[in-house]
């Protein structure tokens, strides 16, 4: 049997996949439904239909439109030539779910993992298992029980769903506000604002709502940890596999883990044994370029992000951008260089 902790997308997705493999997969979960507490923004980029299918009902929105704001409030406006995705996490995770339901997987609710890897407590029960699973977020118990957790460091995310006026296809991003925030248009009347941030995350979001210049409405909060990225870390070991947030594969620059945790769970599923090797190889080379481009954005103060946004704005700049998914930064760094030789500048950011 193979045990996956963690019935977010990544776990639910990997269950499929194996279960579509004739495998046992038995996937157990913590809180007592799938989906919940919600703590994604939910915006996605079109690469994760190249992934997973995605039924209709679970995209709430798309944007074609971004905004961003440097800390002087000036601003560019990027056409997103491939719109991006807004989806409701809560279904998307439960649709995921259903699949791997029929595939063959099997869900046990309300079970907290306490430990193990060949054999597991789970709850009041132990189980025998061949393999050991991990997707079970950024403070991973498997990663912990089986001395694979590392050094791991995290930024903290604190949003809120608002009604209030916005674009109902722009997304709005704004810099220098923690590490940056955000304005997602989720419906018509409603919107998720948040931001990223190491510390006092409430302090940044209540700047970023006063920099909004409207009037809101607050619904609901939402929050929680998000890893960055550590490419040491060890996410195979004795039957034991790390899969999305639990193996720290977020993108440290926007902070997204979906596309490269899906693809994770993919790489997983196709060769076990080789896991590590494999995923490193197809998606660590970009983690790893978010990574450095996060520890130089880390050491920008407000003028250098002015200076960036006015970069930017330049047509043959901004047409990078605009063409390009930010999953893959590989992809068009160079062409961005190649384009704005002074972005080389902040690079010194690295070794001062």
């Amino acid at each position: 049997m193979i045990a996956i902790v963690g019935a977010g997308p990544v776990g639910n997705f990997a269950a499929e996949l194996l279960a579509k493999k004739n495998k046992d997969v038995i996937v157990f979960e913590e809180h007592k439904k799938v989906g919940e507490p919600i703590q994604c923004t939910g915006i996605v980029t079109q690469e994760i239909k190249n992934i997973v299918k995605i039924k209709k009902d679970v995209i709430v929105n798309k944007v074609k439109k971004a905004k961003i704001f440097s800390p002087n409030k000036k601003s560019i406006d990027v056409k997103l030539t491939k719109p991006n995705l807004i989806i409701d996490r809560a279904k998307f995770d439960r649709s995921l779910a259903e699949r791997a339901k029929k595939a063959g997987a099997k869900f046990v609710l309300g079970a907290r993992y306490r430990g193990g890897n060949k054999k597991i407590s789970i709850g009041n029960k132990r189980y025998n298992v061949k393999a050991l699973v991990g997707a079970d977020g950024p403070a991973s118990s498997v990663a912990k029980s089986n001395d694979m957790y590392g050094n791991r460091k995290f930024v903290v995310g604190s949003q809120v769903r608002a009604k209030t006026k916005f674009e109902h296809d722009q997304v709005e991003f704004w810099l220098g506000i923690g590490e940056f925030g955000w304005l997602v248009p989720e419906s018509k009347g409603v919107a998720r604002i948040g931001v990223v941030a190491y510390r006092n995350p409430s302090g940044h979001l209540n700047r970023l709502l006063k920099n909004l210049g409207r009037k809101y409405k607050i619904i609901d909060r939402q929050g929680g940890l998000i890893p960055l990225y550590d490419p040491k870390l060890t996410i195979q070991k004795k039957g034991v596999y790390l899969i999305g947030d639990s193996a720290t594969q977020v993108k440290a620059t926007t902070f997204g883990g979906l596309v490269p945790g899906l693809m994770a769970a993919k790489t997983l599923a196709d060769d076990m044994q080789h896991y590590e090797k494999n995923v490193k190889k197809k998606i660590g080379r970009d983690l790893r370029l978010n990574l450095l481009i996060r520890n130089v954005m880390d050491k920008f103060d407000e003028k250098d992000y002015d200076e960036l946004v006015g970069m930017f704005a330049k047509d043959h700049v901004r047409k990078v951008i605009e063409t390009h998914d930010r999953d893959f930064p590989s992809k068009f760094m160079l062409k961005l260089l190649l384009k704005e030789p002074r972005l080389m500048k902040f690079g010194k950011k690295l070794v001062f």
